[in-house]
């Protein structure tokens, strides 16, 4: 895999990252008058590049909970994951007394809603730290974010994801004090696979799995352009804008790629293999009693089959993200080859697990049985209104999400 330094990015005042030079969204930034009413201890603002150390921090003190509670390290650079968001991006913050407490991230991008290309919107990042909870940060970020969205056509979709059995999270789901009221659109499954023993696939003589070169990108963006369509949200990716992305994203590279070819040379799907750690590091906070038990048996059985064993409370979680599934609907048994590829290959690499997220509806998921998949769920939702317009409604194409971008 290439992998390459994250740097700051602060050529600008506002984190603003767009295609087009000449595009602006409009100051988001929260009006003193929006604060007056029991707020007056904190302000809403656009992020600078000078807050990256304390949206880092910030980060770092919000865990994701579930039977494995892990803290997210985003330095170097926290900026890093929201400029490959979409095409334009902005990040907001809440200070108090100097001190960031909370942020919000909105991207724009350009994705196949019912199979044609629209402007969409993502709302992600919302973090209040432990010490700050109060609704009304929350709620001033979440006006931000809806300010910010307003940029939008009025009928874009704007999508926020959210892990299943985040209580604080669900119970704002139906608009409590005037924030936007949500829906429920898809689940997206999180198959966490462990890297244990050698394994083969079955029938699989006819596919040819290889590394992508510089070479393949017109291919590969032309297998896109068939796929992505069938699935909801999916971004539009030309040869050139996955030029740029996989140029801009810290850790990949073209050799990144796994491709899925017939006896005859067709390219029939591909995907990346993406080492995060250089600017994501996942690390363990705690296991639920089930899995410390969990652990305990894996970690006595993963030597005998050359496996990694799973980290202590306070280590790092070393694990690689699957990203850019591009493969058709009705072939999980290819999917299955590019996965059982790239599993093997990480063998004896210090890898504990390949992390893989699919709609739970998609027929893909198939791909994953008897893999051992420990499973996370993650619902999608979107805004159901905007300035009192309803978005398009979308149709029950799966869902595609980057897991690797949350």
């Amino acid at each position: 895999m290439t992998a390459r330094p994250a740097t700051p990015h602060p050529d600008r005042d506002t984190m603003l990252s767009r295609c087009d030079p000449d595009a602006e969204l409009e100051s988001a930034s929260a009006p003193r008058s929006a604060l007056e009413h029991g707020a007056k201890d904190f302000a809403i603002r656009d992020a600078t590049a000078a807050d990256n150390r304390q949206l880092i921090d910030l980060a770092a003190a919000c865990s994701m909970v579930s039977d494995l509670t892990i803290r997210i390290d985003r330095g170097p650079d926290f900026f890093a994951l929201n400029r490959l968001e979409g095409q334009r991006w902005r990040v907001g913050v809440a200070e108090r007394e100097g001190t960031i407490v909370g942020c919000v991230a909105i991207s724009e991008r350009l994705a196949f809603v019912n199979g044609r290309e629209r402007r969409t919107g993502y709302v992600g990042d919302l973090k209040v730290h432990p010490a700050h909870r109060d609704t009304r940060i929350a709620d001033e970020l979440s006006h931000y974010a809806e300010r910010v969205c307003e940029q939008l056509p009025p009928t874009a979709p704007v999508m926020i994801t959210v892990l299943a059995g985040n209580l604080a999270m669900e119970r704002r789901l139906l608009g409590p004090r005037g924030v936007p009221v949500l829906t429920r659109i898809a689940t997206i499954r999180t198959h966490s696979i462990p890297i244990l023993w050698r394994r083969r696939v079955n029938g699989s003589g006819s596919i040819r799995i290889g590394t992508a070169r510089r070479t393949d990108l017109d291919e590969m963006s032309a297998l896109w352009s068939r796929v992505a369509p069938l699935r909801q949200l999916a971004p539009v990716l030309s040869p050139s804008a996955l030029a740029d992305w996989i140029l801009a994203a810290p850790g990949l590279g073209i050799s990144s790629y796994r491709l899925a070819r017939s006896s005859a040379g067709e390219l029939l799907g591909f995907l990346a293999v993406w080492d995060q750690r250089m600017f994501k590091q996942l690390n363990v906070v705690s296991y639920s009693p089930r899995m410390k038990a969990a652990r305990g048996a894996f970690n006595l059985f993963a030597p005998i089959v050359g496996g990694e064993r799973m980290p202590r409370t306070g280590s790092p979680l070393n694990c690689v993200s699957i990203a850019h599934i591009c493969v058709p609907a009705d072939k999980p048994q290819l999917l299955r080859a590019l996965v059982i590829s790239a599993y093997n290959e990480l063998r004896h690499s210090g890898c504990s697990f390949m992390n893989l997220g699919l709609d739970r509806r998609d027929p893909l998921s198939a791909a994953m049985d008897g893999l051992l998949a420990q499973p996370t769920d993650v619902n999608a939702y979107i805004v159901t209104t905007r300035g009192g317009v309803i978005p398009e409604h979308l149709d029950d194409r799966p869902l595609h999400n980057e897991i690797a971008l949350i």
